[in-house]
Parts: C-alpha cells; sequence; structure tokens
C-alpha cells in the first residue's frame, strides 16, 4: 500500500524503499516484543535511554529507505511550493 501511495505522489515504479522501510520497523517491533519478555525487569534499559535509540532506529533508518524516494523525485520540492502557494492563499483572504 504504502509503494502504492508513493507511487501516485512521484509516478515512478516502485524502488520497494519505502516496503523495507516499514517490514524492518515491524521486525523490529517483534524482536522487541520478544526480548521485552525474556529480559527481567532489573535488566530492562532506563525509559529515557531505550526511547533515544528507538528514535534514533527510527531517523537513521527514515534516511536510509523512506526519505530518498522522496528527495530523488522531487516531492519535497513540490510540497515546499504547494504550502508557499497555500500560505499566499491565507494571507490574501485575512482581513489584515
Amino acid at each position: 500500500m504504502h509503494e502504492l501511495i508513493f507511487y501516485y505522489m512521484t509516478r515512478v515504479a516502485p524502488t520497494w524503499e519505502v516496503a523495507r522501510f516499514f517490514i524492518l520497523h515491524g521486525v523490529a517491533v517483534v524482536a522487541e516484543v520478544v526480548v521485552k519478555k525474556v529480559v527481567p525487569d532489573k535488566m530492562r534499559l532506563h525509559p529515557v535511554v531505550s526511547g533515544a535509540l528507538a528514535l534514533g532506529f527510527v531517523a537513521v533508518t527514515a534516511v536510509w529507505l523512506f526519505l530518498p524516494q522522496l528527495v530523488r523525485n522531487g516531492v519535497d520540492e513540490k510540497n515546499i511550493e504547494e504550502y508557499s502557494k497555500f500560505m499566499d492563499l491565507i494571507k490574501g483572504l485575512l482581513p489584515f
């Protein structure tokens, strides 16, 4: 489904990077659940540390697999242009 959405946005054949991103995250969630069941509470990381590690994992994999397809096909520039035009419209509608 995600590849279909990216195809709709870019009109470029799927590279399956986005699918790999979501599959990798699904595998990571399964691994996290297994580790939480196996490792005793005393040996678990502090939530601040585990949260930072999770955010780091998401950031690294997003830069590696998710964002390149958008940047490569100019979707980021198109979105910036559309938001700029939308803001110009809103400014024109405001009474002050």
